[in-house]
Order: structure tokens, then C-alpha cells, then sequence
């Protein structure tokens, strides 16, 4: 044993049991959080690029029932941005 390690070992000698138990409690919890990092399948959603097209054709509705708005087809504007609406629900899930 080298003069490096003999010190470690009276140092660790001089501790308390309650330090000890202390160093022993603190690895296990950084033990626990370490398993409970590790990756899942909800790490990969959202699909960013399925995202973005659902975004683009929400926008596209969008842009669709406002000049159908603009141009007095009112009803069928504003069912328009409902479906939008609903298109942007679907756009959150995926």
C-alpha cells in the first residue's frame, strides 16, 4: 500500500459511523436517480418534422378561411378556423 492509500484508509478510520452511513445513503440516491434518467419512448416525441407539416396544413386552413371571410363566405370562414382548431389538438398529440 502506498502512502496515498494508507492516508485514505486512516482518514476514512477517523470517520464517524454516521458520516459513513451519510456517504453510503448519498450514493444509493445518486444510484436511484441515474436509473430513473434513462431514456424511454417518450423521449422521442414529439416527431418534430410530423409536427411541422401538421402545423404547415393548420396554417394553410387558416389562411384559406380567412379570405373565404374576406370575401362574405363567412359561415364557411369560420368553419374553416374551427377546423383549424381542431387540426391544431391533433398538432399537440403527435
Amino acid at each position: 500500500m502506498n502512502t496515498k492509500e494508507t492516508q485514505q484508509v486512516m482518514a476514512n478510520k477517523k470517520k464517524t459511523l454516521g458520516e459513513l452511513e451519510q456517504e453510503l445513503y448519498e450514493v444509493r440516491q445518486r444510484q436511484t436517480l441515474n436509473q430513473i434518467k434513462k431514456p424511454t419512448k417518450l423521449d422521442q416525441l414529439p416527431d418534430p418534422k410530423k409536427h411541422q407539416h401538421v402545423s404547415f396544413v393548420k396554417s394553410g386552413v387558416r389562411i384559406v378561411a380567412c379570405i373565404l371571410g374576406f370575401v362574405g363566405m363567412y359561415q364557411v370562414g369560420f368553419l374553416g378556423l374551427f377546423l383549424a382548431e381542431l387540426i391544431g389538438i391533433y398538432e399537440e398529440l403527435v
